[in-house]
């Protein structure tokens, strides 16, 4: 039997609270996603990004390969989750209340996603009318699919903005009343890739979620969390784990800092959580094996 270290409870430690994390999301959304992210991308595999191939059968004629299931959800999860700073609360005639979006922030997250307007998305007026001193125009937006490159449409929606206003008692038009239609169009589109779905679930009402959604965004903001900085954390750990000898070499190499740094990694990209703590896993399986061999030659 292989002799059991700290990092092993270190490790699994960490394993549970990412499978804790993950059935809390899946009851609040209704979809399995990470803490986050529902903004993390899937890990890529072979047949593609956004699901898994079916096993083929054996050589010599086994069953055919299932058909891949594709990650419908993909684009979803990425857009779904709102930034706290970018709402703030609204009320209305009548006590109707709510949460407003920021339209530049859904400008940010679908540049982020799909690259810069007119090249990776954008919006275009499809009708337009004036009825009740209001004016509504109907756009619909297309965007570039990541995986296959397909350009995509959303479904056209209409938006509303009144015409005139009231100031100081007396009636003015309203020069903004054409761009605030559009904006309103072009967020209800956004909306059905999932855009601020949150908001629009009524997630945001519960303060728990919002304070998981500050916390979220606020570690997405860390230079020390940026792909680039955790692909570079990644090759480190790499190159540590292939200098250690025995379970007291990976032990000190989990302990340096490495728990810590994967629990913040969590928080905003899951696979590369999973694939980091794997390569401990790898490592530990090695050793143990090494060290069982190495018993029975002395044996």
């Amino acid at each position: 039997m292989g002799r059991m270290s700290k990092t092993d409870h270190v490790v699994a430690e960490t394993e549970a609270a990412e499978s804790s994390m993950s059935e809390s999301s899946t009851a609040e959304s209704g979809a399995p996603e990470s803490n986050v992210t529902e903004t993390t991308p899937v890990e890529p595999k072979s047949g593609g990004s956004r699901g898994s191939q079916g096993s083929k059968g054996s050589a010599g004629g086994g069953r055919a390969a299932e058909p891949q299931r594709i990650d419908t959800m993909f684009l979803w999860n990425r857009l779904k989750r709102t930034d706290p700073k970018a709402t703030k609360p609204f009320t209305r005639s009548g006590g109707f209340r709510g949460t407003q979006i920021d339209p530049t922030w859904r400008f940010q997250m679908m540049t982020e996603v799909f690259g810069p307007i007119g090249k990776g998305w954008g919006y275009e007026q499809v009708d337009w009318t004036i009825a009740e001193r209001m004016i509504f125009i109907c756009a619909r937006v297309w965007y570039i699919d990541p995986e296959t490159k397909e350009k995509c449409f959303t479904g056209p929606q209409w938006g509303g903005t009144e015409m005139v206003r009231r100031r100081n008692g007396m009636e003015m038009p309203d020069d903004e009343c054409f761009k605030m239609s559009m904006t309103d169009a072009v967020g209800k589109c956004l909306l059905q890739l999932g855009l601020a779905a949150d908001v629009y679930m009524g997630q945001f009402d519960d303060s728990k979620y919002r304070e998981e959604s500050e916390a979220f965004y606020a570690a997405k903001s860390n230079p020390d969390l940026q792909p680039a900085a955790v692909e570079a954390f990644e090759a480190e750990v790499k190159r540590r784990l292939g200098a250690c000898l025995d379970l007291d070499d990976l032990e000190e190499v989990w302990r340096s800092g490495v728990g810590s740094r994967l629990r913040e990694i969590g928080s905003v990209d899951r696979a590369a959580q999973h694939r980091i703590t794997g390569l401990f896993a790898q490592k530990k399986a090695e050793i143990l094996k090494r060290e069982e061999e190495d018993g029975r030659e002395a044996a």
